[in-house]
């Protein structure tokens, strides 16, 4: 026999086989509850650190988020916390509380923590999160990239911002989502409440398109409380039914549509030349920003590498342009609240202001910039492009640049468009 019979929990039946089944029978039954009381604790111990974790995120963030929403981003965890740091924790929301931030990260094995959510809160102007344009950001990243990879086939994933529906909600990426709630204070007057929400683990886990509309709902529920609590009425559009995935995936130019529209009949009508051939857009909608990268292939920069003079290439090398200097421009647009704060990124320096009714250029960020009123808004449209590919394709820049902003002026209503002097695109070579 498996185990020493007992009578009191299997009573004699008559035969040996009989009895030993009844015991290995009696020796499951008790395991089963052993194993069964197990599981009860273990998920009384999982709804009490889920509780926990409630609270603390319902603290660290203010009551702006649901807890449990954000417990449910990434698969799912029973156990978060708020961060240690000074600004990881939103006070209680009165005015002047903004901008602020809470920063919630999940609890794996003891001692050990991943990020996990981000919420950030503020309103315009806000010096923070001012929209920073420079011809230096490389929108492909330098990180990874194998040495014989074409790298501007794809972009990194916070490039490019999808209107969420029209754009009148805001605007979401592959890991964020950013909402605008305007409203009415107090005094009559009108102001503006932002929300983004960050999903932390976008580097080491994919964001799903469930977690993707988990973050705009989130981050709408946070702009409705914040106004409330801050005694100002808002009233905003509900999520759309549809999140198309991001795609960093840049296309064949001559296809491009949406935003990237303008740049497809531009090269239909005065050729490509060296400009690029890919591009990457998002749908056209009325959001408060909206931009189109473009760039050129590895086969594309090899074919017109014979023809580019010494001057031109400033001392690179074809290597150095195909794996470390892609040559790429990007045109952006910002209206409403974020025109009144576009700035060039000047990296240990002080930011330069493109303000709304001027128009320029920045040499040492390689920015140009117009403006304009759309709908009755300020609006404000920038050129940015890498070094030395300014330099290569500078003739073509002020005609390309005019083609891009009265595409947006045509399709935003924007009149008393202001553009850069044409002295301004006439570059030195080195």
């Amino acid at each position: 026999m498996p185990f020493p019979r007992s009578r009191w929990l299997t009573p004699e039946r008559g035969s040996r086989r009989r009895n030993a089944f009844n015991q290995l029978v009696a020796v499951a039954a008790v395991f089963g509850v052993g194993a069964g009381g197990w599981g009860l604790w273990l998920e009384a111990r999982d709804q009490f650190d889920r509780s926990a974790s409630r609270d603390r995120i319902a603290k660290a963030c203010a009551g702006l988020v649901d807890p449990d929403q954000v417990l449910d981003l990434n698969g799912g965890t029973t156990k978060a916390r708020a961060g240690t740091g000074a600004n990881d924790s939103i006070d209680e929301v009165g005015p002047g509380f903004m901008p602020a931030q809470c920063q919630i990260y999940r609890v794996g094995k003891p001692g050990t923590t991943y990020g996990h959510f981000l919420l950030s809160v503020w309103s315009n102007p806000s010096d923070d999160f001012a929209q920073l344009v420079s011809g230096w950001d490389d929108p492909f990243g330098m990180l990874g990239r194998p040495p014989k990879a074409d790298v501007t086939q794809e972009a990194d994933q916070t490039e490019v911002a999808y209107p969420l529906g029209d754009g009148r909600l805001g605007v979401y990426y592959g890991n964020a989502a950013v909402v605008k709630a305007k409203c009415t204070d107090k005094s009559g007057g009108t102001t503006s409440i932002n929300t983004m929400t960050v999903a932390k683990y976008f580097e080491t886990d994919p964001v799903t398109d469930a977690d993707r509309r988990t973050l705009a709902g989130l981050a709408r529920t946070a702009a409705v409380r914040a106004a409330k609590k801050l005694g100002c009425k808002a009233t905003l559009p509900a999520l759309p039914a549809e999140f198309p995935k991001p795609s960093v995936k840049l296309v064949n130019a001559k296809s491009a549509g949406g935003t990237c529209g303008w740049y497809a009949g531009y090269i239909a009508a005065k050729g490509r030349w060296r400009l690029p051939d890919r591009a990457l857009g998002t749908p056209a909608a009325h959001a408060q920003q909206e931009s189109c990268l473009l760039a050129v292939s590895s086969k594309e920069v090899r074919g017109m590498w014979p023809d580019l003079s010494k001057d031109e290439v400033s001392g690179n090398s074809l290597d150095d342009v195909i794996r470390l200097a892609p040559f790429w421009l990007r045109t952006e647009s910002y209206f409403g609240d974020e025109a009144r704060e576009v700035a060039t990124d000047h990296f240990g320096r002080e930011h330069r202001s493109l303000d709304p009714g001027t128009a320029g250029y920045d040499g040492e960020e390689n920015v140009w910039w117009a403006s304009s009123t759309c709908a009755g808004q300020p609006a404000v449209h920038t050129l940015s492009s890498d070094y030395p590919y300014d330099r290569i394709v500078q003739t073509r820049l002020q005609a390309l640049f005019k083609a891009y902003v009265k595409d947006v002026a045509a399709r935003r209503d924007c009149t008393d468009l202001k553009f850069p002097a044409a002295a301004t695109f006439q570059l030195s070579k080195a």
